[in-house]
């Protein structure tokens, strides 16, 4: 800094015009030792202002002496920030209370000009709330460029100045009377007084009318168990084939390169590793099981198709030649090709033995298990599906919704394409009639 000697050299020599030339010179001073520290510092008002908690504008008044700082703070802040030594800095600061001294006693004379009053008391504010660099009314060019000494204070500042006080512990000990307003001040009250009427008048209007119109709440809804947390778990598998052996698939491979047909138990991993559709049907086991003791009603069982296509592309693979004509015990039966699938109750028999159709609603429990089987049937799409069963139960009640591990249970219809039986004495897939290809062969 080399300027301690000038800083304590401050007197009390009469100056020009009848004023105290050391007084008067002490913000002078502060005010050029602020602007040697910013130039110093290589840094724009803006830049600086951030660092040190006060808009960019009031580091501006201060440097060119329009405003005493009400703190030492932003001062020792800037000092700090451009390493100033500790000396260095106790001088600044005997240096900052001569002139908030000679601040102090203008105000107490009522001699202060209304631009330095309202611009105290927007720094004392900035400073209190550690404000940001301010916007575009900061005295500061376009890239940071230090604005002249005689520029006027931002216009927000007579209106900060009529809300915000400044409080010292000098003024609690003999408090200055009031300081009579500046021009600037007395200009601009009317215009507040109106802003104030119309605020007040608008509230007045909000609280007669009953405030602002806030939207209706929805009907509550009834409640409807979460699908991972209703009283029964479940399981599916829909990889069961007509009487253990036969089930059709759509493979788009050259036969030469399918392998042999699989048993019914291996049929899941056979069709994942070959991209394999269910050709004409699904047929899907679900096995549901209460975990309590107290019985769960099932009401209902929905089907909903989610996405319909044209029918893939392949050759129908047949897992069997022939298994027998009887039927296995499919409960439910569901046309896929319908607009609205429905699961119809249909009968059946396990082994000649026939099994009368049941319809809902069904109650399992943990001691009373239950299996569905439903088969999804088409012709014409390649379609994805999900069934939706709703149950009640323990003062609560909901649908779940039963798929293939998330995803989609998926079935095709097969019109028109090459059919193939796996003849196991040459080991390989060869042509056969398309006779029940689609779906239609051995499903009564």
């Amino acid at each position: 800094m080399g300027r301690q000697g000038e800083v304590e050299r401050v007197s009390g020599d009469e100056g020009t015009g009848g004023r105290r030339a050391g007084e008067e010179l002490a913000r002078e001073q502060l005010a050029d030792r602020l602007r040697e520290l910013r130039a110093g510092s290589g840094r724009t008002y803006a830049a600086l202002a951030r660092r040190i908690g006060v808009s960019g504008s009031t580091l501006h008044r201060y440097c060119t002496g329009q405003t005493v700082p009400a703190e030492f703070a932003p001062v020792e802040r800037l000092a700090r920030l451009c390493g100033r030594s500790a000396e260095e800095r106790q001088a600044l600061h005997r240096l900052w209370l001569r002139a908030d001294a000679e601040r102090v006693e203008r105000q107490e004379a009522g001699a202060v000009p209304g631009a330095e009053e309202a611009g105290a008391a927007v720094d004392a504010a900035a400073e209190g709330a550690g404000a940001a660099v301010g916007p575009a009314s900061e005295a500061l060019g376009p890239a940071g460029v230090e604005a002249p000494a005689g520029s006027s204070p931002p216009a927000a500042a007579p209106a900060a100045a009529l809300t915000t006080s400044v409080h010292r512990d000098e003024d609690r000990q003999a408090p200055a009377p009031p300081a009579p307003r500046s021009p600037v001040v007395r200009r601009w009250a009317p215009a507040l007084a109106v802003c104030a009427a119309v605020a007040t008048l608008a509230l007045v209007l909000i609280a007669a009318l009953g405030g602002p119109a806030r939207p209706e709440r929805p009907e509550r809804q009834p409640p409807v168990a979460r699908p991972t947390t209703p009283p029964f778990t479940w399981t599916t598998d829909d990889h069961v084939w007509r009487y253990g052996c036969g089930h059709e698939y759509l493979v788009a491979r050259p036969p030469g390169a399918v392998p042999p047909p699989p048993a019914e138990a291996d049929a899941e991993p056979w069709a994942q590793a070959l991209g394999a559709v269910h050709a004409g049907e699904t047929g899907v086991r679900i096995t549901l099981q209460g975990t309590g003791e107290q019985a769960v009603v099932l009401e209902a069982l929905r089907i909903r198709v989610v996405a319909r296509r044209e029918p893939a592309e392949g050759r129908v693979h047949r897992m069997s030649s022939g298994c027998g004509g009887a039927l296995t015990p499919r409960m439910f039966d569901v046309d896929l090709d319908a607009e609205r699938p429905v699961a119809r109750s249909v009968p059946g028999n396990d082994t000649g033995e026939p099994i009368a159709p049941v319809s809902f609603p069904y109650r399992v429990s943990a001691a009373d298990p239950e299996v569905f089987l439903v088969t999804g049937r088409t012709a014409r799409c390649d379609c994805d599906w999900v069934a939706e069963l709703r149950w009640s139960g323990g003062g609560r009640s909901g649908t779940v919704r039963i798929d293939d591990g998330g995803r989609p249970f998926r079935t095709s219809g097969a019109p028109g394409r090459p059919v193939h039986d796996y003849d196991y004495g040459a080991r390989r897939w060869v042509a056969a009639e398309p006779e029940g290809a689609g779906g239609s062969s051995g499903s009564g």
